[in-house]
């Protein structure tokens, strides 16, 4: 289970939208689309059910998928990126199958 503020997940995406706009300037549109699609997923944990398991593994990718931008590349953030989404959309089927966790 993952506890934290979830305003966290406002600021990482806001700073991913700004590096997605220098990527996108600096006419590296791959890292760009890389910075908004992982900044999109990020969003997605404001409203994920944080006890579900699918959450946790979804953070693990989206922050492996973060390192990966911090290295200037976006070889493995995007496959990355698409595991931390499927794991959020499971989390979400989960909670609309059985109700809210507690």
């Amino acid at each position: 289970m993952i506890i934290t503020d979830r305003s966290v997940y406002r600021q990482i995406a806001a700073e991913l939208a700004d590096q997605a706009d220098a990527e996108a300037a600096a006419h590296h549109p791959q890292l760009g689309r890389a910075c908004a699609e992982l900044g999109l997923a990020y969003l997605a944990f404001e409203t994920a059910p944080m006890s579900n398991a699918h959450v946790a593994k979804a953070w693990q990718a989206a922050e492996d998928a973060r390192q990966s931008l911090g290295y200037g590349t976006a070889v493995g953030c995007g496959s990355d990126t698409a595991r931390a989404r499927l794991h959020l959309a499971l989390a979400e089927l989960d909670e609309t199958d059985l109700g809210p966790t507690t």
